[in-house]
């Protein structure tokens, strides 16, 4: 079962990561000025935002200063693993699928209304996720990116598959190497084209079909070179990256969110179990209407408080997450080592 086998790796990567901690940020009371938590995030426009909207609210209105710890989940999982009485984390930023898991495992605690006010004007959806263990802080929708000199683009995931394979265009698809494949390509794909999260065949043989006519990536911002250069025209992509990129001088850029929806990716916020109490604090920030406003303004993500509202051209551009799917997370995290498995035999990508 995967979530033995991701618990072993947590616990695997534990020894190697726990030196990696900040450590010795242990406090008792959550408003002193010689306090600190410790909270994460990930790297990028995203550290710099936390550092800069997110940590100043949470330190203004307690007094708490907060340390904050770049990396990725899997990584700070194993830290709180490896010491799980006096866990060097405090508030743990995750995936969906491994935030399931660090509830089930005991490593975060439930969200709490009495503790994060501001949980009251967030869509239950949002935590049912992750089963109350957590909140969704922001999200992504995985549509399909284009270069404008694509005349008449696609309006959906299975006019794009056609379009592909009929060579009106060369697709930029995510490689078996880049984490959120399974989501975004294997069970959009199946979804779109009339299977399930138990049968994904249609996606595997859709995109055997389409290989001749697409190149695979890995990074993140692979895509973007990719459209640019002309090595690819159409690209599945997250929305938020590729308005950003167009603000960044590429007006070139397009993005369409597919008739079927495109994909839900949240990031997860959870308070670590043994963690300071003034990680409620922290979480009610990053709930915060004003700090997400400033959130979403930055990084062109849809936010979670529904109290948020999106000055132009950021309303017309983040995709409203009712018009989004979301994938059985659960379901594909459990699946995702044996369509990787199918991926490295039958597509070689």
């Amino acid at each position: 079962m995967l979530d033995l086998n991701r618990r072993k790796l947590i616990r695997g990567l534990g020894a190697g990561a726990v030196g990696l901690a900040t450590g010795g940020l242990r406090i008792g009371g959550a408003h002193a000025q010689s306090q600190a938590i410790t909270v994460t995030a990930f790297g990028g426009i995203w550290e710099q935002t936390i550092r800069d909207v997110m940590v100043p609210d949470f330190t203004k209105r307690t007094g708490v200063r907060a340390n904050v710890l770049i990396g990725g989940p899997q990584q700070w999982m194993a830290q709180i693993e490896a010491n799980r009485a006096k866990p060097p984390i405090d508030v743990l930023m995750n995936t969906v699928d491994l935030a399931l898991i660090a509830g089930k495992t005991g490593l975060v605690e439930p969200m709490a209304k009495d503790k994060v006010p501001n949980l009251a004007d967030v869509p239950a959806r949002f935590l049912d996720v992750v089963e109350g263990n957590g909140v969704l802080f922001t999200y992504g929708a995985w549509g399909l990116a284009y270069h404008e000199r694509v005349k008449q683009p696609p309006k959906s995931f299975k006019e794009f598959v056609e379009g592909t394979i009929k060579g009106r265009w060369r697709a930029s698809l995510p490689s078996a190497a880049y984490t959120g494949t399974p989501q975004i390509l294997i069970w959009s794909l199946a979804d779109a084209l009339g299977g399930s999260v138990d049968n994904v065949t249609p996606a595997f043989e859709a995109i055997k079909q389409m290989k001749a006519n697409s190149v695979f990536w890995t990074g993140i911002s692979d895509p973007l070179t990719q459209l640019e250069s002309g090595e690819a025209d159409v690209a599945v992509y997250v929305d938020g990256r590729a308005w950003a990129h167009f603000d960044a001088g590429a007006k070139w850029i397009r993005y369409v969110n597919p008739t079927e929806g495109g994909v839900m990716q949240p990031s997860i916020a959870q308070k670590v179990k043994n963690g300071s109490d003034a990680a409620w604090e922290y979480i009610n920030s990053l709930l915060s209407p004003g700090p997400q406003a400033e959130v979403a303004k930055r990084m062109n993500f849809g936010v979670s408080n529904s109290k948020v509202d999106y000055p132009e051209p950021l309303g017309s551009r983040i995709t409203p997450w009712q018009e989004t799917r979301w994938p059985p997370f659960e379901k594909t995290g459990i699946a995702q080592r044996e369509w990787l498995d199918r991926w490295n035999r039958e597509i070689r990508a």
